[in-house]
């Protein structure tokens, strides 16, 4: 029984009530104040010395090419995904491309281009932090005129096979209305094979419509939308107001992690005054 009322007693002992934290509050209350001046001086002063830093975003479709007669739409030249993986590539940036963007290096250059791939569709996004937003703004540009050219390189061998085979449909289309013409100016002249001729003329006559089918079709797939290069959205959107540092979080943060300090040191500094009276 005693050894029950003695653990009832050590546990009361242990818990803490809340009027134990408000006695707590209130002898610490100076290094608590102490902590948040501090944390709100820090979080100024990071504020002043980072340097501002404005952010360009562009929104670009990739460059599509029309993959045969009956497709509804073009084809993707790449993959966005795989578009994205270039992206991060050191190899993908030239020196001038690093000059335009006053970035120190292309790993550095790849590292701060950003590019993600815009929800529910094949949009991509390609953001860039300067500082200046005119700076920003022209790395975007430059940025977005490499991957075009990249894109078109890709794209150059199935744009000219499929500008070969207009050539050559156009070619059988021709062909076919030079025979066709030829056979009717023979039904008109022999009557006894004249049936015959109108017969042949008529089929002739099917090929021929089905020629022009096909290359009205083959031109649409290389017109756009179904066949065009990479192309911004919009223009680039670069605000004159920086991105960071972000004062209030800065700021907010700064101020909860000197109270947390403050309470901190309060807290050993009491268990060290009370070991050392003890």
């Amino acid at each position: 029984m005693n050894t029950y009322n003695q653990m009832n007693e050590l546990q009361s002992n242990e818990e803490i009530t809340i009027w134990d934290v408000v006695s707590f509050v209130k002898d610490g209350w100076r290094w608590f104040a102490g902590g948040l001046v501090a944390g709100a001086v820090g979080a100024v002063g990071f504020v002043l010395v980072s340097p501002a830093q404005y952010e360009a975003t562009a929104v670009v479709q990739p460059a599509s090419v029309g993959m045969s007669a009956i497709s509804t739409k073009g084809g993707e030249v790449e993959p966005v995904v795989q578009t994205l993986e270039r992206l991060k590539l050191a190899t993908f940036y030239t020196d001038t491309l690093v000059q335009s963007c006053q970035a120190a290096s292309r790993q550095g250059l790849a590292a701060s281009v950003k590019a993600i791939q815009v929800k529910g569709n094949s949009l991509i996004q390609v953001s860039y932090r300067a500082p200046s937003a005119a700076a920003a703004e022209t790395c975007v540009n430059a940025v977005v005129e490499q991957l075009a050219k990249s894109q078109t390189t890709i794209a150059e061998p199935v744009i000219r096979m499929l500008e070969e085979q207009l050539v050559l449909t156009r070619k059988q289309l021709t062909e076919a209305e030079g025979f066709q013409g030829q056979l009717e100016k023979r039904a008109v002249s022999s009557a006894d094979s004249a049936s015959l001729l109108m017969l042949s003329a008529l089929s002739k006559r099917e090929e021929i419509a089905r020629l022009q089918k096909l290359l009205i079709e083959q031109k649409v797939q290389l017109s756009a939308p179904f066949t065009q290069p990479m192309q911004l959205l919009e223009s680039i959107y670069a605000p004159e107001r920086p991105v960071a540092p972000k004062k209030l979080p800065v700021l907010v943060g700064g101020l909860f992690g000197g109270l947390v300090l403050g309470g901190l040191v309060f807290f050993v500094r009491r268990s060290w005054l009370a070991r050392k009276a003890a």
